[in-house]
C-alpha cells in the first residue's frame, strides 16, 4: 500500500480529489448538500427505523418484560431451573465434569481414533491395498504419538494463523514417562475401535458402517459442544454437495434436518447445558410479520396447499439460519473458526471455478448471448450456477479483504486472508455474473466508507488501472448489459426486461397480496409448472407473488439486519470484530444489490450463508463476551488436549490484541 501511495498515479488522483472537494465546498450546491447532511444525519441516527442506538440483544431474565419476550423467556428460565434441580440436570453436570477431567479427554482420544484407522486399514488390505497402507501408517502414528501431536499443533504456525498461541500442554506426559503409558479405559476403547475399524474395512457394507459411525460421532460431538454446527453451516455449499452426491435419496432433505437439529441444539444449550440465557433477536418481529403477510397471500389467493407450503419453505428456510447463527452460544474463538471455515469454503469454490474456466468445462448455451463468442465457459463449481457462485465469492472476497486491510491480522495471517481474497476475486471474475460484479463494487464502496476511508483514493486508482488492464472479454461482458442491442433483445420474447414488465403488470393488478406466494417467477412456480423461467429480480418477483405488503416487510427485515451490523461495528473495540463487521456489511449490501438482477436468496447456498453470517456476526458484536463463555472455552481446550497456558495478568483470548 505504501508503494501505491508513493506512485505518480496515486498522487495525481489525490490532488484531483482534493481540488474537486474544494470546488464543491465553495459552490452553492456543495454548501446546500453539506447543510442537508448536517440536518438529515442526526434525524436518521435518532430515528426508530434507521438509528443504530437502540439495536441490542439483551438476555431475557426474570423481571419486567414486554409480553412477547416474557411469553418465551419466563417459561424457558423456569424449565431450565427445573431441569437443573432434577436428576437429569445433576447427571449431565456430573458427566460433563467427569468427561472434561478424564485422561481420555486430555488427548488419549487421538489414540482411539488411530486404532480405528489402523483397524480400517487392516480390513481393506485385500480389497483396497493403497488405502489400506495409508490407514495403517496414519493409525500407527496416532496410536504411538497422538497426544504429542496435539501439543506440537498448539505451538505451530497453523495454530497461530487461526489465533491460538503456543505453549499448550494438552496431554504432554511428565518427564521420564514412556510412550505407551496409557490408562486402562483408553486401552479398552482402543481395542473396541480397532475391532470396529477392521469389521468396517472387511465387511461388504463398509460405506454404511462408516457413515453410521460418523453420524454417531457427530451426534455425540454436537450434544457436547453445539457450536460445531456453526462450522457445518459455514461450509454449507460443500456439505450440501457431499450430502446430495453420496446420499441422493435423503440429500434434498438434509438441510431441513440441519435446521431442525440446530433449533433443538439451541434449546439444549439454553435449557440443559446452560451455556446462555434466552436472548432477544432484532429480526424476530419482521420475520413474524413477514410470515403473516406470506400466509395471507396464500390464503386469500387460494394457492394449493402443496404449492404454498413449498413456497414458504423456499422463502423462510434460509432466513431461519439467521437465528441459528445468532442464538447458538459462541465466543470469539468459535466466531473466528466459523468465519475461517467460510473463507476456506469460498476459496476452494473459487479454485474449482478457475479450474473449470481453464479446462473449458461444459455449460448450457443459454448462459451467454449468441454474440458473446469469446466466453468459452462460466465457472459454476459444485453449486451448479455461476450467479450463485458469484454471490458466495462476493461475500467471501469482501470479508477476507476487510480482514486483510485491518489491524486484526499481521504477518502470515494477513498474507493468508489476502491470498484468499485474491483467489476469490479471480473465481468471481470467471463466473461472468454481472449482478455479482456490480454487487461487489457497491459492497466494496460500503466497506471503504464505513471502515477504511484512508484507502478510498488507492481503491479508485486500482479500479481505474484494472478497468484498462483487464482482458477485453470481461469489459465487454459488463458493457453489453448497457448496450442498445441487449436492451432490444431483453424487451422481446422472454428477455429480462420483458419479464420485469410482466412482473410490474401483475403488481399493478394485485398490489397488496399479489398473485399468491409461489405462483410466479421463482423456484416454486417453476417446480409446479406455473411459470417456466425466473424473473431475475427478487424484489419484483416477491412483490408480484406476495404483494407490496410482503415486499415492504422484507425490506424492513433487511434494514433491521443491516442496522445490527452497523451498530455493532460502532460499538466494537476489538479490531477483528470491527473488521469482520465492516466486511460483513459490505457482503450484506453486495447480495442485496445483486438480487436486483438475480434471485440468489432462493438458492440455499447463498441464502443460508447470507443469513447465517449476518446472524453470527451481529450476535458476536451485540452480545459481547460473558463469563460462562470463558469457562466453556476452557473446557473445550482441556477436552481436546490443547489447553493454553496463560501467564498471570495476561488478557483473555477475547481481549488480547492481535
Amino acid at each position: 500500500m505504501k508503494a501505491a501511495e508513493d506512485s505518480a498515479i496515486y498522487r495525481a488522483a489525490a490532488s484531483a480529489l482534493r481540488w474537486a472537494e474544494r470546488c464543491t465546498a465553495d459552490s452553492l450546491v456543495g454548501r446546500a448538500v453539506a447543510r442537508a447532511g448536517k440536518v438529515v444525519g442526526p434525524v436518521f441516527a435518532d430515528s426508530l427505523s434507521f438509528g443504530t442506538e437502540r439495536v441490542t440483544s439483551p438476555a431475557l431474565p426474570h423481571g419486567p418484560l414486554p409480553l412477547s419476550a416474557a411469553a418465551f423467556a419466563r417459561p424457558a428460565l423456569a424449565l431450565r431451573g427445573a431441569i437443573d434441580r432434577e436428576a437429569p440436570g445433576r447427571l449431565i453436570g456430573g458427566l460433563t465434569a467427569a468427561a472434561t477431567s478424564s485422561a481420555f479427554a486430555g488427548g488419549n482420544w487421538v489414540r482411539v481414533l488411530g486404532a480405528a484407522l489402523l483397524g480400517l486399514g487392516c480390513g481393506m488390505v485385500s480389497s483396497k491395498p493403497s488405502l489400506a497402507v495409508v490407514g495403517i501408517v496414519v493409525g500407527l502414528v496416532l496410536v504411538v504419538v497422538g497426544p504429542w501431536l496435539l501439543t506440537a499443533l498448539s505451538a505451530s504456525g497453523v495454530a497461530r494463523l487461526f489465533g491460538r498461541r503456543g505453549g499448550g500442554r494438552g496431554a504432554q506426559p511428565a518427564p521420564g514417562s514412556r510412550v505407551f503409558t496409557v490408562p486402562r479405559a483408553t486401552w479398552v476403547a482402543m481395542v473396541l475401535a480397532l475391532a470396529a475399524g477392521a469389521l468396517a474395512g472387511a465387511g461388504p457394507n463398509t460405506k454404511s458402517v462408516v457413515a453410521a459411525a460418523v453420524f454417531v460421532a457427530m451426534v455425540a460431538a454436537v450434544l457436547w459442544r453445539p457450536q460445531f454446527v456453526l462450522l457445518v453451516v459455514a461450509a454449507f455449499p460443500w456439505v450440501d454437495w457431499v450430502a446430495r452426491t453420496m446420499f441422493p435419496g435423503i440429500g434434498p432433505l438434509w438441510d431441513d434436518a440441519l435446521l431442525v437439529a440446530s433449533a433443538a441444539l439451541i434449546v439444549w444449550s439454553v435449557l440443559v447445558l446452560k451455556r446462555d440465557l434466552p436472548r432477544s433477536v432484532p429480526a424476530t418481529l419482521p420475520v413474524l410479520v413477514m410470515l403473516a403477510a406470506a400466509v395471507a397471500s396464500i390464503v386469500v389467493n387460494r394457492v394449493p396447499s402443496s404449492v404454498g407450503f413449498y413456497a414458504l419453505r423456499v422463502l423462510f428456510e434460509p432466513i431461519l439460519f439467521y437465528f441459528v447463527g445468532f442464538l447458538l452460544p459462541k465466543d470469539r474463538r468459535w466466531v473466528r473458526w466459523a468465519v475461517g471455515v467460510f473463507i476456506l469454503t469460498g476459496t476452494l469454490l473459487a479454485l474449482h471455478g478457475l479450474y473449470q474456466y481453464v479446462t473449458h468445462a461444459p455449460m448450457p448455451a443459454h448462459w451467454v448471448d449468441v454474440t458473446e463468442t469469446s466466453i468459452t465457459t462460466r465457472a459454476y463449481s459444485v453449486v451448479q450456477n455461476p450467479n450463485v457462485l458469484g454471490g458466495i465469492l462476493a461475500m467471501g472476497a469482501l470479508i477476507s479483504g476487510s480482514l486483510a486491510l485491518s489491524r486484526a491480522f499481521s504477518g502470515a495471517r494477513r498474507i493468508g486472508v489476502l491470498a484468499a481474497c485474491v483467489v476469490q476475486l479471480g473465481g468471481l471474475a470467471v463466473t461472468f455474473s454481472r449482478g455479482a460484479w456490480i454487487g461487489l463494487g457497491v459492497g466494496l464502496i460500503a466497506v471503504l466508507v464505513l471502515a477504511y476511508g484512508r484507502y478510498i483514493v488507492a481503491a479508485l486508482v486500482v479500479a481505474i488501472v484494472a478497468w484498462f488492464a483487464a482482458p477485453a472479454v470481461f469489459v465487454q461482458r459488463l458493457l453489453f448489459s448497457f448496450s442498445s442491442a441487449y436492451t432490444a433483445k431483453s424487451a422481446t420474447g422472454l428477455g429480462r426486461v420483458w419479464r420485469w414488465e410482466a412482473s410490474l403488470q401483475h403488481i399493478a393488478d394485485k398490489p397488496l397480496l399479489g398473485l399468491g406466494l409461489g405462483m410466479f417467477g421463482g423456484t416454486t412456480a417453476y417446480m409446479f409448472g406455473y411459470w417456466a423461467i425466473w424473473v431475475d429480480n427478487f424484489y419484483l418477483q416477491m412483490a408480484a407473488e406476495g404483494g407490496l405488503i410482503l415486499l415492504a416487510v422484507f425490506l424492513w427485515l433487511l434494514i433491521r439486519s443491516g442496522k445490527g451490523l452497523v451498530g455493532g461495528y460502532h460499538r466494537a473495540s476489538d479490531p477483528y470484530l470491527k473488521a469482520l463487521a465492516a466486511g460483513m456489511f459490505g457482503a450484506f449490501l453486495a447480495v442485496i444489490v445483486a438480487d436486483f438482477f438475480e434471485a440468489d436468496w432462493e438458492t440455499l447456498s447463498v441464502g443460508v450463508e447470507f443469513w447465517f453470517l449476518a446472524g453470527l456476526v451481529t450476535s458476536a458484536l451485540l452480545q459481547g463476551r460473558r463469563p460462562a463463555e470463558e469457562e466453556a472455552e476452557a473446557q473445550v481446550e482441556t477436552a481436546v488436549g490443547l489447553k493454553i497456558a496463560k501467564p498471570t495478568g495476561a488478557p483473555t483470548s477475547g481481549e488480547a490484541a492481535e
